[in-house]
């Protein structure tokens, strides 16, 4: 198993630029301790957040700088709205990405990401063909970074005369790819091609399971010998000295984050798609450890759930431990981090999904 971690930016607002730097000084950490790989969401402003969050809209920026402060840490989206803007502007920026991150280290992360209307109709685009946009702006991408000569496009979706894609990705014939999604059609992609399938670490573990189920048997009929070593999964984690200690530090900013999301519907969809029940107060974070979706203590504890959630989900490559909140203190996010890697990830390093070609 590799470790990586999921800057899930959402920290209660001081300036973005505070905000900025204490995503990646976790990220710099993260290189420094070995964990091999960083997603970034790509979190939009809804009334909600007004004055009162801090969110990441434009990971890939993000990206470009943490890549100067960092050796090895490979570094990408989760996930970048493709169904929002252009696809020859979302190639453009990716291709230039790549080149300025270099060293393979740069992965293009898709997907639809959560179902907020707003996000569409902000920009003059309809909501219930996102789905449709974003296939067809993958086709478009794929396009722009592989062909030479000028080309048109005349889509259902886009448009686009005499296309010049420039520059062409570095990594060939295209970065790595990843996504996070719900959808029988993209996780047959996803797994025909070797898309990197990333699991929301607030997604049940049968939830993973069943989609594992399709994606690998996509990858096996398209030749892959180990298609479930490419999905990642995640979940909060946080290492203390004791899980009383750990819920105890994590209860007011579980607290304000919860208030948040239930006012902009996150937790009626949580309750409708999971049964997960969290209130918007201070006893969130006791549902939220309850659950198993917050995995918090002391270090072996945190291994012997993180071991549990691999085998009843099906089993995963990369364990991602979900970052960009502030927790307690910075000292004390990043103690847990460090003891992460020196006392959990060794319990788990072993593990291997089991591949059974069905």
């Amino acid at each position: 198993m590799e470790f990586g971690i999921w800057s899930n930016g959402f920290r209660p607002h001081e300036s973005a630029h505070r905000s900025y730097d204490e995503d990646i000084a976790e990220i710099v950490l993260a290189d420094q301790l070995g964990y091999e790989v960083a997603y970034i969401s790509e979190h939009h402003g809804e009334a909600p957040y007004i004055n009162r969050v801090d969110t990441i809209p434009a990971p890939d920026l993000m990206m470009c700088k943490a890549a100067g402060l960092t050796q090895r840490i490979r570094m990408g989206a989760a996930v970048k709205l493709i169904h929002l803007y252009h696809p020859l502007d979302v190639a453009i920026q990716a291709a230039v990405t790549d080149h300025l991150i270099g060293d393979d280290r740069y992965i293009f992360g898709f997907g639809s990401g959560f179902p907020l209307a707003l996000l569409s109709n902000e920009r003059g685009l309809g909501f219930e063909d996102r789905h449709e946009r974003l296939y067809e702006s993958l086709d478009f991408i794929l396009k722009c970074w592989t062909e030479d000569a000028p080309f048109d496009w005349d889509g259902t979706h886009w448009k686009g005369e005499g296309v010049i894609s420039l520059p062409k990705p570095l990594a060939k014939p295209h970065p790595r790819m990843a996504t996070a999604t719900e959808s029988d059609p993209m996780l047959k992609i996803c797994g025909e091609r070797g898309y990197t399938l990333l699991s929301a670490f607030l997604e049940p573990a049968d939830m993973l399971r069943e989609k594992a189920v399709k994606y690998a048997a996509a990858g096996y009929a398209a030749g892959r010998m180990r298609p479930r070593s490419d999905i990642s999964a995640s979940r909060i984690v946080y290492v203390a000295d004791s899980r009383e200690q750990a819920i105890d530090d994590l209860r007011d900013a579980v607290a304000f984050e919860t208030q948040v999301q239930g006012e902009r519907g996150f937790l009626k969809m949580l309750e409708k798609l999971y049964g997960l029940v969290v209130p918007p107060d201070r006893n969130a974070i006791d549902a939220l450890a309850e659950s198993g979706l917050y995995i918090l203590g002391e270090p072996d504890q945190v291994a012997e759930e993180i071991e549990a959630f691999f085998h009843t989900s099906g089993g995963f490559g990369t364990f991602l431990y979900v970052t960009g909140k502030d927790w307690a203190t910075r000292e004390k996010r990043e103690r847990s981090l460090t003891r992460f890697m020196e006392e959990v990830a060794p319990q788990l390093r072993d593990l291997e999904p089991a591949e059974t070609a069905a």
